[in-house]
C-alpha cells in the first residue's frame, strides 16, 4: 500500500508545481483557484480512507488523480479495498472548481478477502467511472473547497479468480479541503 500513497503524493506534487493565476475583471481583481487538494470526511467515520487532487487545464476542464482505502473484518475474516484513478472533469459554466461537473475515472482497483478457512483471495481491476458532482469555494479567498456528488464506477476483473467478470458499484463524493 505505501508504494501506491508514494505515488499518489508524487503525482500531486508534479501537479502542485505551477502557481495559482490571479485574473483582472474591470477594476477589481478576481482570485482564481486552479488547483485543490480534499479528502472525504465522513467516509473517514466509517473506515474507508480517500483524497482527491483536482488542476484547471482549461477553463472547462480539470484533471487529477484520486485515491481510496477500506479495510474491515477480524482475524479470521477480512475484506480490503484500494484504488487509484485518474479523473477527468467538465464544467460547462467554464468556471473550473466551482459549479456542477460531469467527471470520468478510469485506474486500478485491489480486492483482497480472506475467509474463515483461510483462503486468501486477490483481484485486481480496471475501474471505468463516471460521475456527476457539484464543487464550491468558499471564504474570503476562496480557498475553502467542497464538492459533493455521486456516479457508478464498473470493474473489470483482469486477474484473481473472478477474471473475466464484471461488476458495478456506486460511489459518492463528500470531500473538503483547500483550493490554491
Amino acid at each position: 500500500m505505501n508504494h501506491r500513497l508514494t505515488a499518489v503524493a508524487a503525482l500531486a506534487l508534479l501537479f502542485a508545481a505551477a502557481p495559482a493565476a490571479a485574473a483582472q475583471d474591470g477594476d477589481a481583481a478576481a482570485l482564481v483557484r486552479t488547483q485543490a487538494l480534499s479528502v472525504l470526511p465522513l467516509h473517514a467515520a466509517f473506515g474507508f480512507y480517500a483524497g482527491d487532487y483536482e488542476r484547471a487545464v482549461s477553463p472547462t476542464v480539470t484533471a487529477g488523480i484520486g485515491g481510496s482505502y477500506f479495510s474491515m473484518g477480524e482475524e479470521t475474516s477480512e475484506f480490503g479495498y484500494s484504488s487509484l484513478e485518474g479523473k477527468v472533469r467538465y464544467y460547462p459554466s467554464a468556471d473550473p472548481l466551482r459549479g456542477l461537473s460531469f467527471g470520468l475515472t478510469v485506474g486500478p482497483t485491489f480486492l483482497s478477502a480472506k475467509d474463515d478457512f483461510e483462503t486468501d483471495e486477490n483481484i485486481t481491476a480496471l475501474g471505468v467511472g463516471f460521475e456527476i458532482a457539484r464543487s464550491h469555494l468558499m471564504g474570503v479567498d476562496r480557498r475553502f473547497y467542497y464538492g459533493y456528488g455521486a456516479g457508478f464506477k464498473r470493474l473489470f476483473m483482469v486477474s484473481g479468480e473472478e477474471r473475466g467478470a464484471e461488476t458495478a458499484i456506486p460511489t459518492l463524493r463528500l470531500s473538503v479541503g483547500y483550493a490554491f
